[in-house]
């Protein structure tokens, strides 16, 4: 993804879509020197490259060393050097990739950046909320198992303080296969479960492709899901209807609390994500205001090892 760095002193920082520069502390990029206006400059993805403008700063912006016409846009490629100020620090971009799904801790300065387009907060072991793509390109807020849109540049307060949001695109797209990934509906999961439930393994494939995904404790909540999943189709119900359970149900199924199945969730998500599923978050899915959860593909077999076989 994008990225600016100086060496006056050493600092980088990650690129959102939209990066305003200036002096103002509600500025994405924060500069303290004298020559430096309130709202300064914007560095901004434009679809296909990164662009800055300056915005009618009084010292003005520099690109190398012209200085660039009050409104003015011009296209920034890899190497280039930005000066916010003729006495301001120097800054390069050193990486000119497109803008990824990132947050930004407004006290600490942290800045977190998404792992396979999907943003777990504050921390991955233990996050409060995750942010993701639905199946149709919207992006989506979960906040304690609930789903809900989210806008560019939402900020949201959790244990650790506030965070803002940076989406990488203002524009909702269906999510399709690219740069080798793959969709989630392509995937067929096949449980292994001991006879004693103890031990569940989950293997996924996709064409010639295998993944061994071992055995893990959050496969249990899923093989919960597959069955009832599976019971639903020999029950003729409808595809869209296949599936959903309340959590409060599965809750009480696995002797779980909430956090302990949204941390599983999370788990499993963040598992499917790394075979470069590109709409991992949609394994598990959940319906808005309904407390409802359903496994989020069809492809799924189970086997019980040690059982007879059946007749």
């Amino acid at each position: 993804m994008g990225r600016l760095h100086t060496q006056e002193p050493e600092r980088e920082i990650e690129l959102p879509t939209r990066c305003l520069v200036g002096r103002a502390p509600t500025c994405d990029l924060v500069l303290d020197g004298k020559t430096v206006s309130g709202h300064h400059a914007v560095v901004e993805w434009n679809g296909t490259a990164w662009e800055v403008q300056d915005l009618g700063s009084r010292n003005g912006t520099y690109l190398g060393d012209q200085k660039m016409t009050g409104g003015g846009r011009s296209i920034l490629t890899r190497g280039m050097r930005l000066c916010f100020g003729r006495a301001s620090a120097t800054w390069t971009l050193v990486d000119a990739a497109a803008p990824q799904l990132m947050a930004k801790n407004l006290g600490s300065g942290e800045t977190r950046v998404a792992d396979g387009g999907y943003l777990a907060l504050p921390e991955g072991a233990a996050p409060e909320c995750c942010i993701y793509q639905d199946p149709l390109g919207n992006w989506v807020l979960e906040l304690a198992g609930e789903p809900a849109p989210v806008d560019d540049q939402r900020v949201v307060t959790l244990s650790t303080g506030a965070w803002r949001i940076y989406l990488p695109t203002s524009v909702a797209g269906t999510l399709n296969e690219q740069d080798g990934g793959v969709l989630l509906v392509r995937l067929r999961l096949r449980f292994s479960v001991s006879l004693d439930e103890e031990h569940v393994a989950l293997l996924a494939t996709c064409g010639d492709q295998t993944w061994d995904l071992q055995s893990r404790a959050h496969h249990y909540p899923l093989l919960v899901l597959a069955r009832q999943r599976l019971a639903d189709l020999r029950a003729g119900l409808a595809e869209s209807e296949q599936g959903w359970i309340r959590q409060d149900e599965l809750c009480k199924m696995l002797r779980m609390d909430d956090n302990h199945i949204n941390i599983s969730i999370h788990r499993a998500r963040t598992q499917i994500g790394k075979l470069g599923v590109v709409d991992a978050a949609s394994l598990v899915e959940r319906r808005s205001g309904t407390r409802q959860v359903r496994l989020g593909l069809s492809q799924i077999e189970v086997t019980v090892l040690g059982a007879p076989p059946q007749p």
